[in-house]
């Protein structure tokens, strides 16, 4: 449990700091690729050593790997652009609503435990995103009004990419891909976001003669070193036996319940009665998926 409830508090973590970008004038972009390459150094250090194999294509991940790794410098990117379009309490409820994906997928395909009480659960789980999404008050915390549809292409977005990306770690997981949070899988999958990401900016350098600032590449390393690590005990998580449609919901509502309490907090982030509705309501979910569990 130790290292789920270290997963959830270090990917609440990565939500503030999206938020103090905007505050400081991080350009994301630029901080996220930093990120990258400093979650293969740190992949490093805990590896010991270089963590990228020299039979890297003969790896059963590879395609996992150089995939997602593109993909997750797209997701958050998206996701970095939804906190500080919407606030954190409304881009991280749309990205932890992706945990009905692997939770669908362990249930329905891998025969995980389905009792009642976990149904239940993860029901409560989308009931309490749905209130907390809810506000009928002004502030940065409220959903986009419908009339602009386009601000909703962000949350959508970040929602969608976030089902794919831990659709397919479980998925990873669950073929026994990768074991014992394999960090060479996690190292080349950063590699391949970073170098991605590193293409983009050198182009974007060379067309528009953006340069790549100091304060940046700060921001990147502060967020890098939690972001290697909130993947690294997901895995780990999965791979101490742990069902999916456990993982996920609990690790998805907790982010969610302590990254609205850092928007209040932190960044004066409004809470309406339906808003607690909702976290009271999440509370019940994570108790409900974690007894049925047990």
């Amino acid at each position: 449990m130790l290292i789920l409830l270290l997963c959830i508090l270090l990917n609440s973590l990565i939500g503030v700091f999206f938020k103090l970008f905007e505050k400081y004038s991080i350009d994301n972009f630029q901080a996220i690729v930093v990120n990258y390459l400093v979650c293969v150094l740190t992949a490093a250090i805990v590896y010991g050593g270089n963590p990228i194999p020299n039979d890297i294509y003969d790896r059963s991940w590879f395609w996992f790997a150089s995939g997602l790794g593109v993909f997750f410098i797209l997701v958050f990117n998206l996701f970095a652009l939804t906190v500080q379009k919407t606030g954190i309490m409304t881009a991280t409820i749309f990205q932890k609503m992706s945990l009905v994906a692997p939770s669908i997928i362990a249930i329905a395909f891998y025969h995980e435990s389905s009792g009642l009480l976990k149904w239940l659960g993860i029901v409560l789980s989308v009931v309490a995103i749905v209130l907390i999404s809810y506000d009928e008050n002004k502030g940065d915390n409220k959903l986009p009004a419908v009339s602009n549809k386009n601000i909703w292409i962000y949350p959508t977005a970040t929602f969608i990419g976030s089902c794919v990306i831990d659709s397919s770690i479980f998925l990873v997981e669950k073929h026994k891909l990768v074991t014992n949070g394999d960090i060479q899988f996690l190292a080349s999958l950063f590699l391949f976001a970073g170098i991605t990401g590193a293409l983009i900016l050198i182009y974007r350098i060379l067309k528009t003669h953006t340069r790549l600032k100091f304060r940046n590449i700060v921001a990147g390393i502060c967020l890098g070193i939690p972001n290697f690590f909130s993947i690294y005990l997901l895995l780990l998580a999965l791979q101490q036996g742990w069902d999916g449609s456990l993982v996920f919901p609990v690790n998805n509502v907790g982010v969610l319940v302590l990254a609205a309490v850092s928007g209040i907090i932190f960044f004066k982030e409004k809470l309406s009665l339906i808003k607690l509705v909702g976290f009271i309501l999440s509370l019940f979910a994570i108790f409900f998926i974690s007894y049925s569990s047990w």
